[in-house]
């Protein structure tokens, strides 16, 4: 009798146990302010305007261009000087942290945006708005208080320099934006790299594994619709609760189910999601088409609709309690990241850092959660290096008339006709930009090669010892800033991308010119696009005016290309797979060579068109008072003939 009671005691332990530990909660705060005149400045030739600069140059008749304005047309003193702002730019994510230090492993990844780290620097050198001399000494601080596991309480993750969308870049700029990123943090902080990064809007393709694995990033965050969204059960409900862009591409699915599925909306970001699936941290892969070496990479999911109620009012635990918990693995347990902007909205103000986030901390650890950070997380549940997944591209929910969309379309709007066909003689000020920014990184990459490198120290900090590279790529840079696009014809934000290339374009030019006949480097090709996202399927959301369109199973695929000494020959390629089944554990698919499961490949010429340089639909909102120096010409093909079947393609380009 005696032993029976013992063993009943003991099994109800262990239930208890197992049941209240497995859901894991942590934050991330996302700090960020751009470069708001990427032109040259004047009290440092070498270097970009940073923003107590701008502000000087603008009230005292600087920056004036043939648009007749001072510039930038931002208020910098409204945006910098907001006490919410000042306050979590130095000390407020600190004082938060310490908040809920009471929990050993509780705190929080905070990401600094390198254009950030810039601008508070300038106000601090000039004494203004707010900002003081020992301003990092607060992040240094919490970034000193560790977990029980040795790991730090703050977390500074790792970002892109400009906060440009990883997705829409190329390796080759995306590099130079996480080396320009690392090196500020290091010297800027105290002095230790994160494992971890955090891509701008959450933006995330598996297209970017490779450089972030080579630059020495072991996991990323991800959105956790686009983990939902590959699975084989995923409901396709449309409207805010389900799905509100784009549905998925087949291609993307894969044969795992969801099974325990809900849904939810605030203010038209929603979405449905799996648990414990969307909530557990996972790896993902991307196969070097000509090589085909893998790298994988740990993807640790946000809580997309979590995320975005946390920054707009105080949460609890119920929809952790319905929805998640129930469904936990002991064996592999779910995280809740709560991610979102850290000085934007409620979610940047002190009631938020002092009241919500102790208030929720303390709710969960309540309720049997864990609180802590990624890397103590990862520490204590290692991901199976064989557990890798899908992840589709896209971003979080957040940015309106986007909703996640797998194309970015809040960043490159496509151009279609009103039949919902790819318009080839289409035009938005997004496809423009990114066509100015194609031609510039075309001259800076050739200047790079020419010169046989560059230093970061030299791209960040340039001066009259840094070469006319470094210059180069010290002034292309700001003009990724995913910002300038996300506000599009807002203000003077459309005319920041030329400012920016064409400085760049003309330090170029000298290493160029001085090198004639000498042309090592291949085009650049900005990010094959197509339209319809969805042949042959329905297509959805702000594109169709959310209304349900049964899209032709015809597709273009279009680009914009750019040689400094002109392209010789573009071609799109595709092949069909032979049964419309791309499983993780194979990556025939993946790579050029291919082999049974996908057929020959099969080519396309490009049409060219010379894309234009102005305004080309006289919208009054916009002032193109500079044009570019250079701009890419947009090239397209359209696949015909093909339904029902799985199409791999890539454009070829020779200069």
């Amino acid at each position: 009798m005696t032993l029976k009671n013992q063993l009943c005691v003991f099994i109800m332990f262990l239930v208890f146990r197992t049941a209240a530990a497995q859901v894991h909660t942590t934050y991330l705060w996302h700090l960020q302010q751009p470069i708001y005149w990427p032109d040259q400045s004047v009290a440092n030739l070498y270097t970009y305007q940073k923003v107590w600069e701008s502000q000087m140059l603008k009230i005292n008749g600087g920056n004036n261009y043939p648009s007749g304005l001072d510039h930038p047309l931002n208020d910098l003193q409204q945006i910098f000087s907001k006490p919410d702002r000042v306050n979590v730019y130095q000390w407020e994510a600190r004082n938060s942290i310490n908040t809920i230090i009471s929990h050993p492993d509780a705190g929080a990844q905070v990401n600094y945006g390198g254009s950030l780290i810039e601008n508070i620097q300038s106000l601090s050198d000039a004494g203004q708005w707010g900002y003081v001399p020992n301003w990092t000494s607060w992040v240094q601080e919490a970034q000193n208080w560790s977990t029980s596991g040795g790991f730090p309480r703050m977390d500074v993750t790792a970002f892109t320099w400009h906060h440009v969308l990883s997705p829409l870049v190329s390796d080759r700029v995306l590099r130079k934006e996480l080396q320009g990123h690392k090196y500020l943090v290091e010297n800027y902080f105290n002095g230790t790299v994160s494992k971890g990064y955090w891509p701008a809007e959450c933006s995330f393709s598996e297209r970017n594994i490779q450089v972030l694995v080579e630059e020495g990033i072991e996991w990323t965050v991800v959105a956790n619709s686009h983990l939902a969204r590959t699975l084989n059960d995923y409901p396709i409900n449309f409207g805010t609760s389900g799905v509100n862009t784009n549905p998925p591409n087949l291609a993307d699915k894969v044969s795992t189910n969801g099974n325990n599925w809900w849904s939810g909306q605030i203010d038209g970001r929603g979405g449905t999601f799996a648990a414990p699936y969307s909530y557990q941290a996972h790896k993902a892969k991307y196969v070097n088409p000509e090589t085909g070496q893998e790298y994988k990479i740990t993807v640790v999911p946000m809580a997309d609709l979590l995320s975005y109620k946390d920054g707009f009012s105080q949460q609890g635990t119920t929809d952790i309690d319905a929805n998640i918990a129930p469904y936990d693995d002991p064996n592999k347990p779910s995280i809740v990241l709560l991610a979102h902007d850290g000085d934007n909205a409620w979610g940047g103000g002190a009631s938020y850092y002092q009241q919500a986030v102790p208030g929720f901390t303390n709710a969960a650890s309540a309720q049997g959660y864990s609180p802590t950070t990624i890397e103590q997380f990862l520490n204590d549940h290692p991901v199976a290096d064989s557990d890798v997944v899908k992840v589709e591209d896209g971003s979080w929910v957040n940015a309106a008339n986007d909703w996640g969309s797998p194309q970015f379309i809040n960043w490159l709007w496509p151009m279609y006709t009103s039949n919902f066909e790819f318009d080839p003689n289409g035009w938005t000020e997004d496809a423009r930009n990114w066509s100015v920014l194609t031609a510039a990184e075309n001259y800076v990459l050739m200047a790079e090669d020419l010169e046989g490198g560059t230093d970061i120290l030299d791209i960040v900090n340039p001066s009259a010892s840094s070469t006319n590279a470094e210059l180069a790529w010290h002034f292309l840079l700001p003009g990724f800033t995913s910002g300038y696009m996300y506000y599009g014809k807002s203000i003077d934000m459309e005319i920041k991308q030329t400012i920016a290339a064409n400085n760049a374009v003309n330090y170029a030019q000298t290493v160029i010119d001085n090198n004639p006949g000498v042309d090592n480097t291949p085009p650049s090709v900005f990010v094959p696009q197509r339209y319809p996202y969805n042949p042959g399927e329905i297509g959805f959301g702000p594109t169709y005016g959310y209304q349900q369109h049964l899209n032709s199973a015809d597709f273009t695929v279009w680009t914009f290309a750019h040689d400094v000494n002109g392209l010789a020959s573009i071609e799109l390629k595709y092949r069909a797979d032979n049964d419309g089944v791309n499983p993780l554990s194979s990556n025939e698919n993946e790579i050029y060579a291919g082999g049974q499961e996908v057929g020959t490949w099969l080519s396309i010429p490009m049409t060219e068109r010379v894309f234009p340089k102005g305004n080309i639909t006289n919208d009054p909102e916009i002032d193109f008072f500079v044009l570019p120096t250079h701009i890419a010409n947009e090239y397209y093909a359209e696949i015909q003939g093909l339904s029902e079947v799985l199409v791999d393609y890539y454009i070829e380009v020779t200069g």
